[in-house]
């Protein structure tokens, strides 16, 4: 008989979330199986997987009409997904507060079988309640997902887990089918106005202290004058006040291309191929989404050696680690790469091999396919 999967992302559209649903339900549909994604968006193979647009995207609304909203939209995905009999609900979790709970909880109500991707184990916002991840772990789901060995063990350690046998291991895939064909470099730096021959280092996405970006600023003190950067993001809970003048203490203002601002989609595939390097300085991630679009667009990596960084990345081979909040080391790592072009068409080359062999979405709709054939 043939499965029905729902996914229901209330991020979607709003934080890059619409590309991993899509890609996910492409899986499904690619394993035969129905698929429906509840969430603010129409994306890739809409003629083979339903999308239902329930939930807003950006909205200028004040909380409670938000709230109402969301709530709104959670009862009718849900109601929808029991309707067509979903064998299964895939939600997506950032955080654990009274909305997550009643996100959580409206699904269950109705009936359905659920799977929780924990995203982030420890919320970034530190607004965790313990009591509502107790009950979402042990209570609401009937198997939670997580991205790698480090978020498995950080998930264990943080919170008593009744069935640690419901938590599975799956890994975030890749981009590739939201790739588009590669442009002409030299032709997207005049569009964006930089210089055709210039480096260009890439710091994307949201901004926030844990995100590492007055590490980078610091190494980009002491590596060669030639090496410019690109911010590209809206802070989120910082004041990017901060960077400016790291970034004035520093004399970086010739050397930094700022672009603080939400970046749309199309921007940022230009971005994504316009750069020498993506660096991702980052303090603490459980799985960075950034680094596998980097890594799918052709785009070699420079991380820290975080754990969740190290499960996908050899240093050397499909990227560059360096110490953890060591700008020295930073710095160090940049000025071999920049005076390397073999190093760095090695890098990009197995990137995308390691996307394509290893973190492909029909694999890992296989994997939530088998856990409820069991």
């Amino acid at each position: 008989m043939t499965k029905h999967i729902a996914i229901i992302d209330h991020v979607g559209k709003k934080a890059g979330m619409d590309y991993y649903s899509s890609s996910l339900a492409k899986g499904f549909i690619t394993q035969k199986c129905n698929c429906t994604v509840y969430s603010n968006f129409v994306g890739i193979d809409a003629d083979k997987i339903e999308y239902k647009p329930f939930f807003d995207g950006h909205t200028k609304a004040n909380s409670l009409i938000k709230l109402f909203s969301f709530l709104n939209a959670t009862i009718k995905a849900s109601f929808n997904a029991k309707r067509v009999n979903a064998d299964l609900v895939i939600l997506h979790l950032f955080a654990a507060n009274i909305v997550t709970l009643l996100f959580a909880a409206i699904p269950k109500l109705f009936g359905l079988k659920i799977a929780i991707i924990s995203h982030d184990v420890s919320s970034f916002a530190d607004n965790d309640n313990m009591l509502i991840q107790h009950i979402i772990y042990n209570r609401l789901a009937n198997f939670i997902i997580v991205h790698n060995q480090f978020s498995y063990k950080t998930l264990l350690e943080s919170i008593h887990i009744g069935k640690p046998e419901n938590i599975v291991i799956i890994k975030h895939g890749g981009y590739l089918d939201h790739v588009g064909q590669r442009p002409v470099k030299t032709e997207l730096r005049q569009e964006l106005g930089l210089d055709e021959d210039g480096k260009y280092i890439l710091f994307f996405g949201q901004i926030k202290k844990v995100k590492g970006l007055d590490i980078l600023l610091e190494a980009m003190n002491k590596i060669p004058d030639d090496i410019k950067l690109i911010i590209a993001g809206k802070p989120w809970k910082d004041d990017f006040s901060y960077y400016d003048e790291l970034i004035e203490k520093y004399s970086l203002q010739q050397r930094v291309v700022k672009m603080i601002r939400f970046i749309d989609d199309a921007e940022r595939e230009k971005l994504f191929f316009t750069a020498d390097v993506n660096v991702l300085p980052y303090r603490i991630i459980y799985q960075s989404g950034v680094l596998l679009m980097a890594m799918s667009h052709g785009l070699p990596v420079i991380a820290s050696n975080l754990p969740a960084n190290q499960e996908i990345l050899e240093n050397g081979k499909n990227g560059l680690l360096f110490n953890t909040e060591d700008s020295d080391d930073l710095a160090q790592q940049l000025k071999v790469y920049f005076s390397d072009s073999i190093l760095s068409d090695v890098i990009a080359k197995n990137g995308l091999k390691t996307i394509d062999e290893e973190y492909g979405w029909n694999d890992i709709a296989k994997n939530y396919i088998d856990i409820i054939s069991h």
